[in-house]
């Protein structure tokens, strides 16, 4: 055989063999494909491949706070005339996070899946107590990420969107507060959230989903240019989570209502 002849089939003895590894780590390994899955943004693909390795293995941390994100994710897309569903796909991924939890208790992304469950059934609850009660184990779990690591830019965020949120509590709503639970841990003030923003965004910097907050903020509180500033760079930045392409058509329909 000619010595290019040889080299050929070399060559392709070695594709084969390598094809049949990979395909045989992938179908041993299905929790490593489902984080491939989740970077490729092909999330229901992915929450599949997590729900393979718990039946395998209920007690699989990781898994059960990737599937958590994976049902909140699926869940935060849904239209409104789907609320049952919606609210059913966020009981199991607080149920998930809940596990992983009580499995790693300080592991900062465990809490941060349980925040995300969390405050999505917040915003389509109806009870004043009841997100009240979300508000106050949001709060929790932040303050308990930053006890694990005082550097987690995404515990900074959720507590400036948590003042965020609660500078815009109606009357009903902040007297369920004072009535139930005695007021709030910290004294509410959108000024507050964008300082929480800020310390977010010292972490990191090139977050979409950070900067929409603090353009928001910043324009809740008529800083129009500075809000304009900040979401113009949330949208010239690469999308780098799945939700990225949500966030910046939000980035742009805020950024048409300030300069109309």
């Amino acid at each position: 055989m000619k010595p290019a002849t040889l080299v050929t089939a070399f060559c392709l003895v070695l594709l084969i063999f390598g094809l049949g590894v990979l395909q045989a780590q992938t179908a041993l390994d299905p929790f490593q494909k489902g984080l491939s899955l989740e970077r490729e943004f092909k999330v229901e693909a992915a929450l599949s491949a997590y729900k393979e390795v718990l039946k395998k293995n209920p007690d699989h941390a990781e898994a059960l706070q990737h599937a958590s994100r994976m049902l909140s994710n699926i869940a935060g897309k849904l239209p409104k005339n789907q609320l049952t569903r919606k609210r059913e796909l966020l009981r199991e991924a607080q149920g998930y996070a809940q596990k992983s939890i009580q499995l790693n208790p300080n592991v900062p992304e465990s809490r941060l899946a349980h925040i995300i469950s969390v405050g999505l059934l917040s915003e389509i609850a109806t009870n004043p107590r009841e997100k009240v009660a979300d508000a106050w184990l949001i709060y929790g779990e932040a303050i308990k990420i930053l006890e694990i690591d005082s550097t987690y830019a995404e515990a900074y965020f959720v507590l400036g969107k948590w003042q965020h949120e609660l500078s815009r509590l109606n009357w009903m709503e902040l007297m369920a507060c004072r009535i139930f639970f005695g007021g709030f841990p910290e004294s509410i003030s959108i000024e507050a959230a964008i300082r929480y923003y800020n310390k977010a965004l010292q972490f990191n910097p090139n977050s979409i989903l950070f900067l929409y907050g603090k353009g928001s903020a910043l324009y809740q509180i008529g800083e129009n240019e500075q809000a304009a500033s900040v979401l113009n760079r949330a949208l010239a930045l690469p999308e780098a989570e799945p939700d990225d392409m949500l966030r910046k058509e939000r980035c742009s329909i805020l950024l048409r209502q300030i300069i109309q």
